[in-house]
């Protein structure tokens, strides 16, 4: 798909679409380190994440508009924005259900299945076809998923492992309305995501008070670091593939435990971070290649 129609603009596009995802995915790292530090059933914390996260980029919607405000909540009737918010909320929730029921290293192997997905999703509703490098990249993110988890995955409980390959089929499904659509601003969708979450975790969370500390780290979350990492994410379907944005989600399994190793003293493996070289390196080469090409076809 091509984003822009100068040769400079398409360059600048891509570029553009490359930070946008790379830099919330970065804002997102912590968030498996804070989510460790609630005490609170997770269900009681998922429902404060999903409030909190919606009121945020209410907020955002507010500020940024004023008085068309009205008009962007309004778009949330437009199916395209509607299936956004669905398929937000069922990868959140898909997420917490697996990552409770299965083993987490089944979770985040089969979650990283979701740029497999968006290819196949691309393909099959818009005909879109992908470019055999970016598949083969995939497989080989993949590969490298396996290896930092290789230890850890098993058979896993059904429900589990069936609940985090629905994370990724929503998520893939998310990314690449996204990129069809072409929306400008994700924010209403997310909020309305976010609301989803709180009003599903709310019907089953046993209770939704929690301890002033947890509290402060669902904050973080719910008001900084979950709304603006996923709005950027939202934005970079609007310059690159949905593959492409899938794929530097990846980066979040591969700096996510750099926060725990610093904070906590987790450590990780040997065998994570020949994984995380892997996948770091796949990337690297993946997107240089890809700009390089892009620059020499246009000349």
């Amino acid at each position: 798909m091509q984003h822009s129609t100068t040769p400079a603009g398409a360059r600048s596009g891509h570029l553009k679409g490359i930070a946008f995802t790379a830099f919330g995915v970065l804002i997102l790292t912590p968030d498996g380190l804070l989510t460790s530090l609630v005490a609170a059933d997770v269900r009681t914390a998922l429902f404060w994440r999903g409030l909190f996260m919606g009121l945020a980029l209410t907020a955002f919607v507010l500020v940024r508009y004023g008085r068309r405000s009205g008009a962007a909540f309004r778009a949330l009737l437009n199916l395209p924005h509607l299936l956004i918010a669905v398929f937000f909320a069922l990868s959140g929730i898909g997420f917490v259900v697996a990552i409770v029921t299965t083993s987490v290293a089944n979770t985040l192997f089969l979650v990283a299945c979701a740029p497999l997905f968006s290819v196949i999703l691309a393909r099959v509703f818009l005909g879109q076809r992908t470019r055999l490098r970016t598949v083969i990249v995939i497989l080989v993110a993949m590969a490298g998923m396996g290896v930092i988890f290789a230890d850890g995955l098993g058979q896993g409980d059904l429900w589990g492992n069936l609940a985090a390959i629905g994370t990724a089929l929503t998520w893939a499904g998310m990314v690449v309305v996204l990129e069809h659509s072409r929306i400008k601003d994700p924010a209403p969708a997310l909020a309305l995501g976010g609301y989803m979450i709180a009003v599903v975790s709310f019907l089953v969370a046993p209770a939704i008070a929690m301890v002033t500390l947890d509290f402060v780290w669902i904050a973080i979350l719910g008001f900084f670091i979950l709304p603006v990492s996923f709005f950027l994410i939202g934005l970079g379907p609007q310059y690159i593939s949905a593959p492409e944005v899938s794929l530097i989600m990846l980066l979040e399994a591969v700096l996510g435990p750099v926060w725990a190793w610093l904070f906590i003293a987790q450590a990780p493996s040997e065998m994570t971070m020949l994984g995380g070289a892997i996948i770091l390196a796949t990337l690297a080469v993946h997107f240089a290649v890809g700009l390089y090409l892009d620059r020499n076809a246009r000349r």
